[in-house]
């Protein structure tokens, strides 16, 4: 009885040893494929389409945190909600002069340019959704559900803007692609 447990224990013990030994291997840093993700979004030109990117992405941060403050928090603070929509506000803009800086890059490809249309479009929709909600932020008593409504529309816009400038950069990588 005592060798059966003694030789289960080996044998375990020498599984064990085995996957360890076997998983070193995998253990290293894997490159990545290119892709939308990957490497190919880090060419020439594109800098700009990231910075765009990113500011939209702190603006819906922005517009989700005051949205949900709004709902959760019984009383708003006056200069929070103003700090964090002045934030908010500052974000669109930054996204809005980076798309500028993208409609250069792009030059004459129309179809990039109706996409830039459509994005500025949608921003514009969020800019002035937001500057309803500075005014909101302004007041002595800030009324939650209208902070609401107004970071729902402009969290509706910049999805749409975001969407569409995710679709751009696919269009933009595919015809690189088939130009190689």
């Amino acid at each position: 009885m005592r060798l059966n447990r003694m030789t289960r224990a080996s044998i375990g013990a020498l599984i064990c040893a085995l996957a360890i030994w076997a998983d070193v291997p995998m253990a290293q840093a894997q490159r990545s494929g290119g892709g939308v993700t990957g490497g190919a979004r880090l060419r020439p030109g594109s800098w700009n389409q990231q910075r765009a990117s990113r500011s939209v992405r702190h603006a819906r941060d922005y517009a989700r945190g005051i949205y949900e403050h709004s709902r959760d928090a019984g009383t708003i603070p006056v200069d929070i909600a103003r700090a964090e929509s002045e934030e908010l506000g500052r974000n669109i803009a930054n996204a809005q002069q980076e798309l500028q800086a993208v409609r250069q890059e792009v030059g004459q490809d129309p179809a990039a340019a109706a996409s830039l249309k459509t994005i500025n479009e949608h921003l514009s929709k969020a800019a002035t959704e937001h500057a309803m909600l500075h005014k909101e932020c302004g007041k002595e008593s800030i009324d939650g559900s209208a902070c609401m409504k107004h970071c729902n529309q402009i969290l509706l816009e910049l999805d749409k803007a975001q969407a569409e400038h995710n679709a751009l950069l696919r269009a933009m990588e595919i015809q690189q692609r088939q130009q190689q």
